[in-house]
């Protein structure tokens, strides 16, 4: 067990978790951190103080401290993240000089809103993390390296185009959509929705996101339509539907825009 502890990067590991009977408790260990891409279903998380809902597209870095999910719609979130040790943070430093910790501060919870090729790429290196775990010489330091570099790019450029401020109403929005997005939408059927001005929210949930509503919605129907073309046989047309776009051409369309590339290409390369 001792020569266990001592190797680079024991404690990081990578997992999909999932509430049971709506809730998910993160262990409030002093010394354990937590990174987790929110996909399914929103939720609101519950740490020291903070009270934050999370809705999928959203990545979240947790300090020390731990924390507890409870479900906040009728979709079952699930959450594909990693665990590890501030030590592992430590090491890191000493030898790269890059200080991934400020990151993680006790009892913090920061939430970003990268953009779907990020998230995506976040994700494959959390699944190949989880998938090396049972092997000898498992490079767990390595694949969170990794992770938190591409983490630290997006927190500079969130913090390059200004601090977004929480709004709960626009949480309350992203929530509403992320759980109807095969529906169609219009900006002013949502803004009425929500007792605002289409004009007001179209700015506000720009400003809080970074996104508009437009793009939010196709990044979760985006999101949606990657595991149907990983995991399904559907045609281009029946993943289209299921996800709401409006026909297969649109639907190519925005794929190619969003992912670098056409579902098909993107089913080849990623088949489960």
């Amino acid at each position: 067990m001792k020569a266990e502890r001592e190797k680079p990067g024991a404690g990081v590991a990578a997992a999909t978790l999932r509430l049971h009977s709506g809730e998910l408790l993160l262990p409030p260990e002093e010394d354990t951190c937590y990174l987790l891409l929110v996909s399914g279903g929103s939720c609101q998380l519950e740490s020291g103080d903070q009270s934050l809902l999370v809705n999928p597209g959203s990545a979240l870095l947790v300090g020390a401290g731990g924390g507890r999910f409870v479900q906040a719609g009728y979709a079952v979130p699930e959450l594909v993240g990693c665990r590890f040790p501030l030590g592992v943070l430590q090491e890191m430093r000493s030898v790269t000089q890059r200080d991934f910790a400020r990151l993680f501060a006790p009892g913090q919870v920061t939430a970003l809103y990268g953009s779907v090729q990020w998230t995506n790429r976040i994700r494959t290196l959390l699944e190949m993390m989880g998938a090396a775990m049972e092997e000898p010489d498992y490079p767990g330091a390595l694949y969170l390296m990794l992770v938190l570099h591409y983490v630290e790019q997006e927190c500079l450029a969130e913090s390059t185009a200004g601090a977004r401020p929480r709004n709960e109403t626009v949480e309350k929005i992203c929530a509403y959509l992320a759980a109807d997005y095969r529906q169609k939408f219009s900006l002013s059927e949502v803004a009425a929705r929500f007792y605002l001005s289409p004009y007001y929210l179209s700015r506000l949930f720009k400003r809080v996101t970074g996104q508009s509503i437009v793009d939010y919605i196709n990044n979760r129907r985006i999101e949606a339509a990657q595991k149907l073309l990983e995991t399904t046989d559907l045609s281009i047309n029946d993943v289209a539907e299921q996800t709401g776009f409006a026909s297969a051409a649109h639907f190519r369309r925005v794929f190619r825009e969003v992912m670098g590339m056409g579902p098909l290409q993107y089913r080849k390369g990623h088949r489960k």
